[in-house]
């Protein structure tokens, strides 16, 4: 079937007489009629906050189960703590705290000077972006006045506050001096005993005592293509890394990545948006083949103020430094020791080093390997020592829980971390790995590990890729050999998407719950039981409003594909959709005329995503939803290559396949919709997507 793009659109216009004389006498114009509140439209759906999603602003403590939460107002923020389970709130950071010296005012963003015409300038509220407070609870760090790098707000200005000091005249003080350049300076980061912070001004690395203001230089360079403590384009977009330092568990050493983008080629653009006139960008982009930047790790320990740089093997052009991490606090030599994950640019090798960061000696300790691709481990999860009973009682082998598609569905392992004695001579080094949970089912992404480590909590769907859930294992079955392939689940037996901020002690959590059709929920939760102890937000007066809109039909289905082709890969495939039809009288699709619906794709198609959700869709479910008002079916697929919990075979068949294999199940999927829900009009189909979507729609065709 050839996918054929139709241009659906419903216009209306209305126009207002004009009173050409003033002077006549006339009627005062119609008040405006109300609007409907079943019809949506696009000022409706982008102009008016009828809806829009709240959320209130809470993160948890590193190291309590405190809630913080920032309180907006006029005279400037407020940050206040909430225990929990009671939720009894404390301001700790009162508003007069957040005031920029009097020589500053934040102007929409921008650092001024004060009002020249007042005779005495007063210190101003500081607007925030982000802020943190140093684990001993002594300063404060505000960043604001941010620019955009790449594709986030990554620089702009960092400001310190002694929250010790209460006198009158106590204000911020600008990170890397009075006179540091305005947005310039990125990821200023607390050491976690709070006396210092490191952070990266013009690809050089600094760190400032937070009392005296004193600055030394990490690593500097006058070449310009030297890049320490952050990253070029590769990094961020391919890897997701931005901020590149991390500090000792003592504070009394500095990892950080370093990039050589030297003899990368350079990549020309013209920017027609960012001023009156057009100029152009240059900046350094390897296309496929070319030459990458050479990435390597040091580490600059502050008593000697001298950088030891990590020995790993291999090219670092052709090879990728995906993770850097220090082994947990509270094992044995964990000041000394860095867990570095190294990708080969095919990105189908993971090699795990353990490294002692006085010699710069690594020791690759397990590999992961496909045919395909495999994934690094972007957090990591430990299992506490107290698991392993007297043969861990120095904490000296620490266990590290991993996700391997090794047995063809993504699981639990954990892998045993070699002790300080096995560094000495070796360069490979296999560790041993015990298995954890097993069977048909993928292993999403690990939650938390409880503190008596008797068992581990993880995002799961076992039954439906297009939903997400918590579920837990028991340690003590995984660790004996016993797979655990029946995992107990914890959230609600409910439909849709659920997702948590876990607390340090993994004891209460922060729960967000969406379906397709319902407002997100936001709530605090306690684990062990499952108990739901408050809703936060439940978004009441978006959910109104969503159920006021013209009735939908909305479906989920799988839907077998293979009558339509002759590939024998194909033949058993059923693949994910969600639909979203107009209805007929009695709000039924049973009552539309056959073939008189047309129908509008949603595509992505590639890797990275999933389409298929059972959650909110904000603004996109919105405008899909809108198109049925017009008479207008929605849908989307998942096809071969989604990021979606079906094993690894489902999602790396499309391997050297993008556009082939991607494309003909989502032309195969639409011609089984066309069979499946008879209104359709097979004349009137069309496909759209954005980013990977886009390539996808031009293919399809």
């Amino acid at each position: 079937m050839a996918l054929t793009v139709g241009i659906f659109s419903q216009l209306s216009t209305t126009t207002t007489p004009a009173f050409a004389n003033s002077n006549e006498t006339s009627e005062a114009p119609p008040a405006p009629p109300q609007k409907d509140p079943a019809v949506l439209s696009l000022r409706r759906l982008f102009k008016t906050s009828d809806f829009r999603s709240k959320s209130r602003t809470l993160t948890w403590d590193n190291n309590e189960d405190i809630l913080w939460e920032r309180q907006p107002g006029k005279e400037g923020p407020a940050l206040n703590q909430l225990s929990v389970p009671d939720l009894e709130s404390t301001t700790i950071v009162p508003r007069e705290t957040f005031l920029l010296p009097a020589t500053e005012a934040e102007v929409d963003g921008d650092a001024k000077s004060a009002d020249s015409e007042s005779e005495e300038a007063s210190p101003k509220p500081i607007e925030i972006s982000e802020w943190t407070i140093s684990a001993d609870g002594r300063y404060l760090l505000v960043y604001n006045n941010t620019r955009r790098v790449w594709r986030q707000h990554t620089r702009g200005d960092y400001w310190l506050r002694d929250l010790s000091d209460d006198s009158a005249e106590a204000t911020c003080r600008k990170v890397g001096g009075e006179d540091a350049p305005d947005a310039k300076t990125m990821f200023a980061t607390f050491a976690p005993d709070g006396q210092s912070i490191a952070f990266v001004r013009d690809n050089d690395l600094y760190l400032e005592d937070c009392e005296t203001g004193d600055l030394q230089v990490v690593a500097g360079s006058d070449d310009p293509k030297l890049i320490s403590g952050t990253f070029d384009w590769v990094y961020e977009e391919e890897l997701g890394l931005r901020n590149g330092l991390r500090f000792s568990p003592n504070s009394q050493k500095l990892a950080f990545w370093q990039l050589d983008s030297n003899g990368v080629p350079i990549q020309t653009m013209i920017d027609n948006t960012s001023e009156r006139y057009a100029k152009t960008i240059e900046f350094a982009y390897p296309k496929v083949g070319q030459t990458n930047s050479a990435a390597k790790v040091g580490v600059w320990d502050r008593t000697s103020t001298k950088t030891v740089w990590l020995d790993l093997p291999g090219d670092p052009r052709e090879n990728y430094i995906a993770a850097v991490d220090w082994l947990p606090s509270d094992f044995a030599h964990a000041n000394e020791r860095l867990l570095i994950q190294q990708l080969n640019r095919k990105q189908n090798q993971n090699h795990v080093f353990l490294c002692d960061v006085e010699t710069g000696h690594c020791v690759n300790i397990h590999t992961e390997v496909s045919d395909a691709w495999v994934r690094h481990l972007r957090e990591l999860h430990w299992l506490p020592g107290s698991v392993f009973g007297s043969d861990a009682s120095d904490n000296s082998s620490p266990r590290l829980l991993w996700l391997s598609e090794r047995s063809g569905w993504q699981h639990i392992e954990a892998i045993e971390i070699p002790g300080p004695d096995s560094l000495e001579e070796e360069s490979n080094l296999p560790s041993r790995i015990t298995p954890v949970t097993g069977g048909s089912w993928d292993v999403i992404s690990i939650a938390a590990v409880a503190k008596d480590g008797s068992h581990i909590d993880f995002i799961a769907s076992p039954e439906q890729p297009s939903q997400r859930a918590l579920y837990r294992v028991s340690l003590e079955q995984g660790l004996s050999g016993q797979l655990a392939t029946t995992p107990e689940r914890i959230s609600p037996d409910e439909g849709g998407t659920f997702s948590y901020s876990v607390s340090p002690t993994a004891d209460y959590a922060l729960e967000s719950w969406s379906d397709f059709n319902s407002a997100p929920q936001q709530r605090l939760v306690q684990l062990d039981p499952y108990k739901r102890l408050k809703t936060f937000d439940d978004n009441e007066k978006l959910h109104e409003n969503l159920e006021k809109l013209a009735p939908v039909h909305t479906e989920f289905v799988r839907l077998p594909i293979g009558e339509f082709t002759d590939d024998p890969a194909s033949k058993d495939m059923e693949l994910d959709v969600w639909i979203m039809m107009p209805v007929g009288e009695g709000n039924s699709i049973e009552s539309l005329p056959p073939k008189s619906v047309p129908l509008l794709v949603h595509v992505y198609g590639e890797p990275a995503g999933q389409t298929v959700l059972d959650q909110y869709g904000g603004t996109t479910y919105l405008w899909h939803r809108l198109l049925t008002q017009h008479g207008i079916a929605v849908a989307s697929v998942d096809n071969r290559g989604a990021n979606a919990p079906r094993g690894k075979a489902f999602r790396q068949s499309i391997y050297k396949q993008i556009g082939r294999i991607s494309i003909s199940d989502q032309a195969h999927a639409t011609q089984a919709m066309l069979k499946h829900f008879a209104a359709l009009d097979p004349e009137r189909v069309g496909l759209w997507g954005w980013s990977g979507g886009g390539s996808s729609t031009l293919n399809g065709l």
